[in-house]
């Protein structure tokens, strides 16, 4: 049992994502309750809250490092976890308490999200909001790219039904018109592609920014796409 906490313990201890920090806490929390030194789970998650605050501000302070984010994050998860557990005391109590998680039930309880909406298709609200999206970053200039690539994660998540090129650009057209050309239909099927050449910093960057904005509007899968996209591209998967 224990080597089985050990595991999840190591593969998120340099986690930078929501689902991964939280996961390491749990494991932690599961390897001490084995060893008979686990204190109050109370007292342990008071703990979990200020870590991440000081690990936030740490990683703030840290960012005028070269790549230091783009290695250990940049702090935004950990101020969010910080908030879940003050904000969601109850429901984390009881998730660290089972022998056994998923990352859908992690995801069910920071997202708010029933677990099995997770892959559930977009509403026409969540359409319509990455269609703003997408033409607030075409009325931008310099910013066409990033419309590509929110576009290419709607399509990677299967919210749009269009796999072939042709399909990928008449779904383009139902959902932006045609008087508006994709500027790099490459990003429609590859969205992480690099396409300027830009550094891996800048790209993460924008890919944050991505995965964020599917973050509010509550598009788990979404984020979870672009998540592993940036985990392979700092090299940590």
């Amino acid at each position: 049992m224990q080597n089985k906490y050990r595991k999840l313990y190591n593969e998120n201890l340099l986690g930078t994502s929501d689902v991964s920090i939280l996961k390491f806490y749990y494991a932690s929390f599961k390897i001490q309750q084995l060893k008979g030194k686990a204190t109050d789970i109370s007292i342990f998650l008071d703990d979990c809250a200020k870590i991440s605050d000081d690990t936030n501000r740490l990683l703030k302070i840290g960012s005028v490092i070269p790549f230091f984010n783009q290695l250990l994050g940049t702090g935004r998860e950990q101020k969010r976890i910080a908030e879940i557990i003050r904000t969601k005391r109850e429901d984390i109590e009881k998730l660290f308490q089972q022998n056994d998680i998923t990352d859908n039930d992690i995801e069910s309880l920071l997202y708010g999200i029933p677990v099995k909406a997770e892959n559930a298709p977009a509403t026409e609200n969540h359409i319509e909001r990455v269609k703003e999206k997408i033409l607030k970053c075409y009325s931008i200039r310099g910013r066409k790219q990033l419309g590509d690539r929110i576009y290419g994660y709607l399509l990677a998540s299967e919210l749009l039904p269009a796999y072939t090129p042709e399909e990928r650009l008449e779904a383009w057209h139902t959902l932006i018109g045609k008087n508006i050309a994709p500027s790099d239909t490459k990003l429609h099927a590859t969205p992480s592609l690099n396409r300027s050449n830009i550094d891996t910093k800048t790209l993460l960057k924008h890919l944050e920014f991505i995965r964020e904005f599917y973050r509010e509007i509550s598009l788990t899968n979404t984020v979870n796409i672009i998540q592993k996209d940036m985990d392979k591209l700092s090299g940590k998967s």
